[in-house]
């Protein structure tokens, strides 16, 4: 178990060799660039395209093999592997394309036809390739679920220039790749090339997808993809704050992955950056300020109290006995024998006085009725400047 430990922080701290640092460096720069990208096709509503694209290369790494075989008599050949993922998943892509525009079938659906067919024909091939009287199949796993301990130093540079290529083109566009994400209409009125824009995105992730295969796998690349995006959208409402975001938790979870991969030579890259990943997505799940489990149901209680709250007020100002004597026992509105007392009619009264202010506010400016409705339990003199307080006032005089 120590020497475990001792390997993955080894690899952490990139004590590893110079092959270890540059595929960690690669790792890091494919998970920067895929969590803006992943975050991008998220917001076009098209997660499962990359997952298609990357199924869709298994086909492309068994024909690159074959093509490697026969050509030089070495099919685990990288050039030839991965320029057949390359193909074969820039043809999926295409294919959904033009099932999408051109014949009028739903995106979904088109989805499906591209994974379902160039993933049989995938299967297909891997099963001939394991009947051939050659040695090497055995190393086709590794795009199934990734091995980044098994790169060699060409590979490496590959995946880091790669990824490094993706993340340059991806902040010299982002404008445009976000203003097509959330109104294709409005940026084809400013004159984008939107059908070429949204082609570059998908290229971009053609080419994550091709570089990363040995790296994570086509299997599990889709987490890579969409998971770091995910855990970021608990944190942030802006899209370029959730693209870096993203972009730092893809480049996080790929290293501690990666690192953890080398420590467990048995353990494949892909799975070990979808544990990692998955971790941070739950944390962020569980413990985001905003947007997470914990303050969601923190705010319910909150909600719920203060409604609670309000029911007494009414109640008092009304110069009923409240409903909850225990409560309004705690806050000090009544006594013991449930009259109010002058802590409580002053809160009635001041929430009295509220009321009628916020109604005089929304009769003169109705627009504000949203804004005011969504912070029902907000003291108005929280939500309003002194000056316009004054004026109502003065008005209910």
């Amino acid at each position: 178990m120590m020497d475990y430990w001792q390997n993955f922080w080894t690899a952490l701290t990139l004590d590893g060799g110079y092959n270890s640092v540059v595929v960690m460096a690669g790792l890091a720069a494919l998970g920067a660039a895929a969590g803006p990208i992943g975050a991008l096709m998220i917001l076009k509503r098209r997660p499962l395209l990359a997952d298609a694209v990357a199924h869709a290369t298994l086909p492309g790494v068994a024909i690159g093999f074959l093509v490697g075989l026969w050509l030089t008599g070495d099919g685990r050949n990288s050039a030839f592997l991965l320029t057949g993922a390359a193909v074969t998943g820039a043809l999926a892509a295409g294919a959904m394309h033009l099932l999408k525009d051109g014949a009028r079938i739903s995106e979904d659906a088109a989805t499906a036809a591209a994974l379902s067919v160039s993933f049989g024909l995938g299967v297909a091939l891997l099963s001939l390739i394991q009947a051939l009287p050659t040695g090497g199949q055995a190393g086709l796993n590794a795009f199934l679920l990734g091995q980044a301990a098994t790169l060699n130093q060409s590979e490496a540079w590959t995946l880091a220039i790669a990824s490094s290529l993706a993340l340059i083109l991806l902040g010299l566009l982002f404008k445009e790749f976000a203003l097509i994400a959330f109104d294709p209409g409005g940026a084809a009125a400013q004159g984008l090339p939107v059908k070429f824009l949204d082609l570059m995105i998908t290229g971009l992730m053609l080419l994550l997808i091709a570089a990363g295969l040995r790296a994570v796998g086509l299997v599990l690349i889709l987490a890579l993809l969409v998971t770091p995006a995910a855990a970021a959208r608990f944190w942030t409402d802006r899209l370029p704050r959730l693209a870096a975001l993203a972009a730092v938790i893809g480049a996080a979870g790929a290293y501690t992955g990666g690192a953890l991969s080398t420590a467990l030579p048995n353990a494949p890259t892909g799975a070990a950056i979808v544990l990692i990943l998955s971790a941070i997505f739950l944390f962020s799940l569980l413990f985001a300020p905003k947007r997470g489990a914990i303050a969601a149901v923190l705010r319910r209680q909150g909600l719920r109290h203060a409604l609670r709250r309000r029911q007494i007020l009414v109640e008092l100002a009304a110069g009923a006995r409240p409903a909850d004597p225990k409560l309004a026992r705690s806050l000090g509105w009544i006594d013991g024998d449930g009259s109010s007392t002058p802590e409580g009619e002053a809160a009635a009264q001041a929430w009295l006085r509220d009321e009628q202010l916020r109604d005089r506010y929304l009769a003169d400016r109705p627009e504000d009725a949203g804004r005011l409705l969504a912070a029902a339990f907000t003291p108005l003199n929280d939500l309003l400047p002194r000056d316009i307080i004054a004026e109502l006032e003065r008005r209910e005089a």
